[in-house]
């Protein structure tokens, strides 16, 4: 079984010059894709919130995006004030007191 890992050995010093021949940025007809050498029109339409927008490319190279929007389905309805009470007044007696206990009038 040592003689297993040096069959393969040979096998894959076959292979990867076959790998770096490869062209990853060439299709199957051997023309590259994704240059941006072949221009076509592109439209686009989705939803954004209340808004519609519309994009266009064309082959010149133009781009124009339009936005029609529609008002809320939803009203609001501001919340209703909140009553807090006012704190009861607080009564300071003339005088000095020390710990709560010692009071000098």
């Amino acid at each position: 079984m040592k003689k297993a890992p040096f069959l393969l050995l040979p096998a894959l010093l076959l292979a990867v010059p076959l790998a770096v021949l490869a062209d990853p940025w060439k299709d199957e007809s051997g023309h590259g894709k994704g240059r941006g050498h072949e221009r076509r029109e592109y439209k686009e339409e989705f939803w954004d919130g209340n808004c519609k927008v519309e994009r266009k490319l064309e082959k010149s190279g133009e781009y124009k995006e339009e936005r029609k929007c529609k008002p809320s389905r939803h009203g609001y309805y501001q919340p209703a004030p909140v009553y807090v009470p006012a704190p009861a007044p607080v009564v300071v007696e003339p005088g000095v007191t020390i710990h709560g206990t010692v009071r000098i009038p």
